[in-house]
C-alpha cells in the first residue's frame, strides 16, 4: 500500500515471493561465479546461472513496470512511494530516473517481504523442533497476555519471548554479508591495509558466530539475551539490520512485524510436525539466508 497503493493479489504475491527466493538462492553459487569470472556468462551461461538470474530480473521487472504504467495512467487511487517519486522524476529528470523507480521498488519488495518472513519461518522451524521452548514461549504469552491482542508495547514483559527472536537473528542471520559499502580513505586495519576506493563487505554471520564475542555461540540459547535480573540485554554485537547511517531504514516496522505475528500464532496454535519427522534447521545461504522447504500443523489451543 505504502509504495504502490494498492495490494498485491494473493496469487500474484505468491508469484512475486516465489521468484524472489529463486533469486536470492541463485546468488550462493551464480553470484560468486559471475563476480569473479564475469565472462564466464559467454560459455556456461546456464551452469554460471546467469541465464537463471536474468529471467529473473526480467520477471521481477516487468511486476514493477507495470504497476509503474498504472500510476503514469492514474489507474492507481491515493498516494504512494511511485506517485511521489513521478512527480520529483517530472521536476527534476536529471537526478530522478524511471531506471532508479525500478531499483527502489526491487529494493523494498526484496527488503520487505523475504527478510521479515524467513525470520517467521526459522522462528517457527525452532518451536516446532524444540517442544520445551515451544511451551516456554506459550506460557509465557498465556500468562502475561492472555487472549489479549499483541501490541510491541508487549516487548518487554514478553521477555523470554524477545530473547528468542533475537537469539533467531543471531543463530540464523538472514543477511549474512552486509554492504557493499566504498572505502573513501586508506583504512589501517589489524595490520591490514584497505585502498581508498576498495568496495567493502561485512560478514554479519561470522559476527554473529565469534567465540570472541558470544558463549557457545554454536548453541542455540535464548537465555543469553536476558540479564541476571530478568531483563532483556541490549547487546552491542548483532547486527540484523547493519548499523549506522546507512541500516536498514525498516528495522522498527519489522522488528514490530515479526514480534506481533509471532506471537499471535503461538497464542492461538500449537505447532506439530506434520509427517513424523523434524525438518533440518541448515538454512540455505544465498543473497539471504531461508529455511529449507517444510510442513508443520497448526493445531488451535483451547
Amino acid at each position: 500500500m505504502f509504495v504502490a497503493g494498492e495490494r498485491i493479489k494473493e496469487e500474484r504475491l505468491k508469484f512475486l515471493l516465489d521468484l524472489l527466493n529463486t533469486r536470492s538462492e541463485a546468488f550462493s553459487m551464480a553470484g560468486g561465479w559471475l563476480n569473479q569470472w564475469p565472462w564466464i556468462r559467454f560459455f556456461l551461461p546456464e551452469r554460471s546461472g546467469y541465464t537463471l538470474i536474468k529471467k529473473m530480473n526480467r520477471e521481477i521487472s516487468d511486476i514493477i513496470k507495470e504497476s509503474i504504467m498504472k500510476h503514469k495512467q492514474k489507474l492507481t487511487a491515493g498516494k504512494d512511494f511511485i506517485y511521489s517519486f513521478l512527480e520529483e522524476m517530472n521536476d527534476n529528470k536529471e537526478t530522478f530516473t524511471e531506471e532508479q523507480l525500478k531499483v527502489i521498488c526491487l529494493d523494498i519488495l526484496i527488503a520487505g517481504s523475504q527478510t521479515t518472513s524467513n525470520v517467521l519461518e526459522f522462528a517457527i522451524l525452532t518451536v516446532l523442533r524444540d517442544k520445551n521452548i515451544q511451551e516456554k514461549i506459550y506460557n509465557e504469552i498465556f500468562n502475561t497476555l492472555g487472549d489479549n491482542i499483541p501490541s510491541w508495547t508487549d516487548t518487554s514483559r514478553l521477555v523470554y519471548t524477545m530473547a528468542f527472536l533475537s537469539e533467531i537473528q543471531r543463530y540464523f542471520t538472514i543477511v549474512p554479508i552486509a554492504g557493499p559499502r566504498r572505502a573513501l580513505n586508506d583504512i589501517h586495519m589489524d595490520g591490514f591495509v584497505i585502498p581508498k576506493e576498495t568496495t567493502v563487505l561485512i560478514s554479519v554471520g561470522d559476527v554473529h558466530f565469534d567465540p570472541n564475542i558470544w558463549e557457545e555461540p554454536e548453541k542455540f540459547m535464548p537465555e543469553r539475551f536476558i540479564d541476571s535480573k530478568g531483563n532483556l540485554k541490549n547487546i552491542e554485537h548483532m547486527y540484523p539490520f547493519g548499523s549506522g547511517r546507512r541500516r536498514c531504514p525498516g528495522d522498527s516496522l519489522a522488528k514490530s512485524f515479526i514480534f506481533i505475528v509471532f506471537v499471535g500464532i503461538m497464542q492461538k496454535f500449537r505447532i506439530e510436525c506434520s509427517n513424523g519427522v523434524l525438518p533440518s534447521e541448515k538454512p540455505i545461504i544465498g543473497l539471504i539466508s531461508s529455511a529449507r522447504p517444510y510442513t508443520a500443523e497448526f493445531i488451535p489451543r483451547q
